[in-house]
């Protein structure tokens, strides 16, 4: 049966997406840059939206003044190797 992933695994696809990046702590990526990654992948776009929402609630990101989200360290040592 299928299964939908989890607040914490689609929060851990927003960092694989800043590890796609070889993003690093106070790397900004806007909002495009996830829409890409997702349409190449395939995902679902409330997936990433649920994700980005978990992400700040982890305080793995953060967002800006101008709307972009930037890896803090907390989500830089949570990203996958």
């Amino acid at each position: 049966m299928a299964k939908l992933p989890t607040p914490d695994e689609n929060g851990r696809l927003i960092l694989e997406i800043y590890a796609h990046f070889n993003s690093r702590p106070g790397h900004v990526l806007r909002a495009n840059n996830f829409v890409a990654v997702a349409a190449r992948r395939r995902l679902h776009m409330e997936d990433i939206q649920q994700g980005l929402e978990y992400a700040v609630s982890q305080n793995w990101i953060e967002e800006t003044e101008n709307g972009s989200l930037r890896l803090t360290d907390v989500g830089f040592s949570e990203m996958p190797d």
